[in-house]
């Protein structure tokens, strides 16, 4: 509570009270959600993402309801694929216009509107022993129910955050496909999922410190505008789709880079302004589907599970927190 009354006042002397304001009542609502285990319910029974509030799960449930658009989603799993690449909250319209990675793209419904629901809706109750996943999303271990058979193996690397941990998730990538090449391989990024790197961001933070809520807040509390908002996200795609191409040029079969979900930065859609993901919008449910060239293709091959690399609990809510989950 002293770090929220400190970042209240640190926001105030920068003369942005409706965002102290803001900030500090998603803080108490988090605080409550959390103690009477609302934000666990919805998320994990409901499988709605995004605020998690009861609210908004029922203005979510509602729509989903009306155009069932989750349940005639592409299933990922039943598409031809040796390497499948998901960069998390990249919405198909951005990547069709910003994406400098060449290939065959389409277009497609997913399965979800945020990470759980995609997870659940693809993965859960079903074996994929041909498969293993890298990835560094917390909800294939937390809520999803993914057991030991689900996959050949879930390779997990923790931390969500800056350029660093996209690295380190394409050097175990990486590694992974030389172990299993007999293996499809799915690496699940969390970019261009907040929070946003670059230079928008970056000034961004360098402005309020420890203070820093993030683009969305910034945004839903008037300091930043809707050209900010998409600018921030533009400049996370532009720092991580070399990368991309980078880890694409070492893999072997066919690749195809996609997206688990799309996301809103600030369209009015059923009558709201809806930011993030977790909503019941075209831009949170279409994502690209892009499909690479290829010269020789894995030689695919089903084995017993073996032991998939947890990582501890603790690091588990810190990444759902730096999230904005928690």
């Amino acid at each position: 509570m002293n770090s929220q009354i400190e970042k209240f006042r640190k926001l105030v002397l920068l003369g942005t009270w409706r965002l102290a304001i803001l900030g500090t009542l998603e803080y108490i609502r988090r605080k409550i959600y959390s103690r009477l285990n609302i934000n666990t319910y919805i998320q994990s029974k409901l499988l709605v993402g995004g605020p998690a509030g009861p609210i908004h799960a029922f203005h979510v449930l509602i729509f989903r309801y009306i155009f069932k658009q989750e349940q005639d989603g592409l299933n990922i799993m039943d598409k031809d694929w040796d390497n499948l690449i998901i960069l998390d909250s990249y919405r198909a319209d951005y990547f069709r216009k910003h994406s400098c990675i060449s290939g065959k793209l389409s277009t497609f419904t997913s399965k979800g509107t945020w990470s759980l629901e995609f997870i659940v809706n693809n993965f859960q109750n079903f074996e994929f022993h041909d498969t293993v996943v890298v990835t560094s999303n917390p909800y294939y271990q937390r809520y999803s129910k993914l057991g030991e058979g689900t996959f050949h193996s879930i390779i997990y690397c923790p931390n969500t955050g800056g350029i660093k941990s996209f690295d380190k998730l394409s050097k175990k990538a990486l590694e992974t496909n030389e172990e299993f090449p007999n293996k499809r391989i799915i690496i699940h990024y969390m970019k261009p999922h907040t929070p946003h790197i670059g230079e928008t961001s970056e000034k961004l933070r360098n402005k309020f410190g420890d203070a820093y809520p993030g683009m969305f807040l910034l945004y839903r509390s008037g300091v930043i505008s809707k050209g900010t908002l998409e600018q921030s996200y533009i400049d996370t795609i532009d720092m991580i789709e070399p990368k991309v191409q980078k880890v694409l040029k070492e893999l072997d079969g066919k690749s195809v880079v996609s997206a688990d979900h799309g996301e809103n930065l600030g369209e009015k859609r059923h009558g709201l302004t809806q930011v993030g993901h977790g909503n019941p919008t075209q831009e949170c449910y279409r994502v690209p589907w892009l499909e690479t060239e290829y010269t020789e293709r894995r030689r695919i091959r089903t084995d017993p599970p073996v032991e998939s690399t947890l990582i501890d609990e603790e690091i588990v809510e810190e990444n759902l927190r730096a999230l904005g989950y928690m």
